[in-house]
């Protein structure tokens, strides 16, 4: 009988000490104000949790957390990522912590009017997104990439677009709050989403007017580098239509920068030399694609060009517009404008 008294004794002692152990760590923790990175690989089990938080000291014991887990079906059920843990933290915490999943950082990216794809890009790999993700995504002219064909079949505006199509165009410019973890599919998925709402509409009034939405597009792409009011935009878009209907050529300067990424507000003569169906100085039309992303307004004026009897324009040094409806009158806006007609 005292043996067994002896043996029960032992038994509940240990159990006390055990508990003693257990309680404070699975329930209570400590307090810390540093926190420690941890990651949690995909597929994870509570052993393995314990394992990587012991070895980073966040807690005494992985065999601790392991008992939890039994106990705890949170602590069974960890999301992979990275987390920031504070030492000492209760087994209960972390398993609380574990299950929710990583903290998302939110970001805002401002896409301005007239962005290009590239632009684009550029403003993503400051957020680490690779170039050849963005282009494998959105696609590349250069890289003779196109868009991503899983995009085409979820917007109705994407799925007409030429094979070799990029999003060049389709992304509206505006400041956008995405999910960094989502980049870059979540953000452009956003982008074309908001292109949708602002041409809500505007295939259905193209093909009344016997064009179709992607001309629409690449025209306010070339409005948006050419016009600076909305007022110009909606002139030159009819100069351009103008010019289209007689067989002349755009000759926008915009389209010669697209090609060779000068930026110059009157080009070379080995930029207007530049063999590319986006040179429109060389080839007659509209160039194969948008040149940039446009805003509302371009958008707006392509759909909804000023009526007149224009065929040339030119800006001064001042920003100062001038039409004309010959080359003779051209001539003379250019001597005006430059102190030259040539």
């Amino acid at each position: 009988m005292k043996k067994i008294i002896l043996f029960i004794s032992l038994i509940l002692l240990a159990l006390a000490v055990f508990l003693a152990w257990f309680i404070p760590s699975a329930y209570i923790g400590s307090t810390s104000k540093l926190s420690v990175p941890v990651n949690i690989p995909e597929g994870a089990t509570a052993r393995q949790v314990g394992d990587v938080l012991a070895q980073k000291g966040i807690i005494v014991s992985s065999s601790g957390y392991r008992v939890y887990s039994y106990i705890d079906a949170a602590a069974r059920n960890p999301r992979a990522g990275d987390y920031a843990v504070v030492p000492g933290s209760s087994y209960r915490d972390l398993a609380r912590q574990f299950s929710v999943g990583p903290a998302r950082d939110e970001i805002t990216v401002r896409i301005l009017e007239g962005f290009s794809l590239r632009d684009i890009g550029a403003e993503l790999n400051e957020w680490g997104v690779k170039t050849i993700a963005w282009n494998d995504l959105a696609g590349s002219v250069k890289q003779n990439k196109k868009f991503s064909p899983a995009l085409r079949e979820q917007f109705e505006f994407l799925k007409d677009l030429p094979d070799n199509a990029t999003l060049e165009g389709y992304l509206f410019p505006d400041t956008y709050r995405v999910w960094k973890d989502q980049l870059p599919l979540g953000f452009v998925l956003k982008q074309l989403q908001e292109f949708g709402k602002q041409t809500d509409g505007y295939n259905l009034e193209a093909a009344k007017q016997g064009r179709k939405l992607h001309d629409v597009v690449i025209l306010a792409s070339i409005l948006e580098k050419e016009g600076r009011t909305l007022e110009e935009k909606t002139m030159i878009a009819g100069i351009f239509l103008n010019r289209i209907k007689v067989g002349m050529r755009l000759q926008s300067d915009a389209t010669v920068n697209y090609v060779t990424d000068a930026g110059r507000s009157r080009p070379t003569l080995d930029d207007l030399a530049a063999d590319s169906p986006y040179n429109t100085y060389m080839h007659a039309g509209l160039p194969p694609g948008p040149i940039c992303n446009p805003g509302k307004d371009s958008l707006g004026a392509a759909l909804h060009p000023a009526p007149n009897d224009y065929y040339y324009y030119l800006h001064d040094a001042d920003g100062k517009i001038y039409y004309a409806r010959n080359i003779e009158e051209h001539k003379v806006n250019r001597y005006k404008a430059y102190g030259t007609d040539n």
